[in-house]
């Protein structure tokens, strides 16, 4: 979950945001009605307004949207937006919006549930000719050296125990490393590109090749992304835009592979979505230019991911839930909600319907107010 000074990062990383604005004010028209998801505390929102939006709804499921009136009205344009807590497929608006505005990036261009959101605000939210400022995100990789990579946090150990094995597996996975510990040994190529304004696709895959242009050894492969806005607008995450909010991603490899300049590099990538969040592999080859054999490496997160087969099978779409214990508990607290009783009310029907769940009012009352929360927001996951 973000926190406030999250949300001030991302409006203080001057590329991200000055792109953004100038996107903005080249997309939005006066009468305008705009839909952003994801306001955090409705910075983008107040400049819609302020760009001549007639109305502007600004949906965000983090309290940091408890913020926006108060900055909305000091900048005189709190008439002009209504300010949503909640998730955007709980969201249903009077009419469908010419301009859609957000910025659900993480370190890659799709991380999370971004594509299934988007799919679903273009279904019900916006009008048939809406605008977006988005319009495409382009994956970029380059083979780097793992030197300035951090493999493991430089803290003091407190105990003992070998934890090799579960070292081992949690650095098989890709992690998240700021722009500057970067260093590529060939030049960088785009991998893939997603249209944002369009359906995207649940996996993409894709392989391009590169010319070594620095001698050394390939730990794992550096990868982020460059925002192309409306406007002809954008900006970018990698090493050589410097440090920013987004950060870039490092996927390793087991062994490094040495490379020599005018060595040929073939990276390949994908990523698939399980439901949850998008599950990558990811190998590298080098052919030596002097003495033609190729070398290999692989890797892939799908254990980092921690999803045991039970999980997973859950997941399925052909997957059957059977009833039980907590499916007969949430809908007991379902069937306590009828617009009259308050939480505590509520939170004593449980108590004395399950006694062994419920020992202490308290436990009763955090459980009611955080599940029926939960499902007010939108945060059913």
């Amino acid at each position: 979950m973000y926190g406030l000074s999250d949300y001030l990062a991302m409006v203080d990383d001057p590329r991200r945001t000055s792109a953004y604005l100038a996107a903005l004010r080249d997309t939005v028209r006066p009468g305008d009605h705009v839909l952003e998801i994801g306001t955090g505390f409705g910075f983008f929102a107040v400049h819609a307004a302020l760009a001549g939006a007639a109305h502007v709804w600004a949906v965000e499921p983090n309290d940091a949207i408890a913020l926006g009136p108060a900055l909305a009205a000091r900048h005189g344009v709190a008439d002009r937006i209504t300010f949503l807590q909640r998730r955007a497929d709980h969201v249903d608006l009077p009419r469908g919006a010419d301009v859609l505005l957000e910025d659900l990036r993480g370190v890659f261009p799709l991380m999370g549930a971004r594509a299934s959101v988007l799919a679903d605000v273009r279904a019900r939210l916006l009008a048939p000719d809406a605008r977006t400022v988005a319009l495409r995100d382009h994956f970029i990789v380059a083979p780097c050296s793992s030197v300035g990579v951090s493999t493991e946090r430089d803290t003091a150990r407190a105990s003992t125990l070998d934890l090799r094995t579960v070292r081992a597996r949690a650095a098989r996975g890709w992690r998240r490393v700021a722009a500057p510990a970067l260093h590529p040994l060939a030049a960088a190529m785009r991998w893939a590109s997603v249209d944002l304004t369009a359906p995207i696709p649940n996996a993409l895959q894709g392989r391009v090749e590169m010319i070594a242009t620095t001698p050394g050894e390939i730990g794992g492969v550096g990868a982020w992304f460059e925002a192309e806005l409306a406007g002809g607008h954008g900006f970018g995450s990698g090493p050589a835009h410097g440090p920013s909010v987004y950060d870039c991603a490092w996927f390793p490899l087991e062994t490094p592979l040495p490379v020599e300049p005018d060595d040929v590099v073939r990276i390949g990538m994908r990523a698939t979505h399980d439901g949850s969040d998008y599950v990558w592999r990811w190998d590298v080859q080098v052919t030596s230019a002097r003495r033609g054999e190729t070398q290999s490496g692989s890797g892939t997160d799908l254990d980092a991911h921690l999803l045991s087969p039970e999980r997973l099978a859950r997941r399925a779409s052909a997957a059957v839930p059977a009833r039980d214990a907590a499916h007969d508990l949430l809908a007991a607290l379902l069937a306590q909600v009828d617009g009259q009783r308050a939480l505590g009310a509520i939170a004593a029907a449980l108590r004395e319907e399950f006694p062994p769940r419920f020992p202490s009012e308290r436990g009763a009352l955090d459980f009611v107010a955080r599940e029926l929360a939960r499902i007010a927001e939108g945060d059913v996951t």
